[in-house]
């Protein structure tokens, strides 16, 4: 018998590789936090917890280094057509639901990387012109140099000359998710 750790997320990719042995309809996933935000919670006060993304928004945040789950995690659910739920080990609220529902030129996440890189990630977000619009604005105006901004069907992705502060990642997310500028 072999015996091995599981690393990083195996406890997420274990839970999604049983639930696809046993065909389960959905996979539960319990830990500290009540679901998926918009952005991390604990650096951003005006986060708010999605209710549904699709397997490929997660994939796209997963990878860009949100903790939430494991890439590999979601890539079974995918492949499986497992929905798998996020909930809290410490309350009933609701959770977020990844599936395959697509909401088309939705933006579902900023994630801040240590390091001057930005995403932005929502399915048809290279359709959504005003969204791009803005956010390059918000470079203009805050005298950001930018190193790098791409933009794919599901991410925009910016490197900038400078590492951001919190409050520039705040700006970026009040302008998306509530319209402020």
């Amino acid at each position: 018998m072999d015996i091995t750790t599981l690393g990083r997320g195996g406890s997420d990719t274990t839970a999604l590789a049983i639930a696809a042995a046993l065909n389960a309809k959905n996979c539960y996933i319990f830990s500290d936090v009540d679901g998926v935000y918009t952005t991390d919670p604990k650096k951003t006060k005006g986060a708010k917890k999605l209710s549904a993304l699709s397997y490929k928004e997660m994939l796209e945040i997963s990878s860009e280094g949100a903790k939430v789950l494991h890439n590999r995690c979601v890539e079974i659910g995918d492949k499986f057509k497992i929905p798998i739920i996020t909930k809290s080990t410490f309350n009933d609220k609701p959770g977020t639901v990844i599936s395959d529902i697509i909401e088309e030129n939705t933006i579902k996440s900023i994630i801040k990387k240590d390091i001057s890189r930005i995403s932005i990630v929502g399915n048809g977000i290279i359709r959504n012109v005003d969204i791009i619009q803005n956010i390059l604005n918000i470079i203009k105006k805050e005298k950001l140099e930018m190193l790098s901004f791409d933009v794919s069907e599901s991410k925009i992705s910016i490197t900038f000359k400078n590492i951001l502060e919190d409050d520039t990642v705040n700006l970026f997310h009040n302008v998306i998710f509530n319209n402020k500028t």
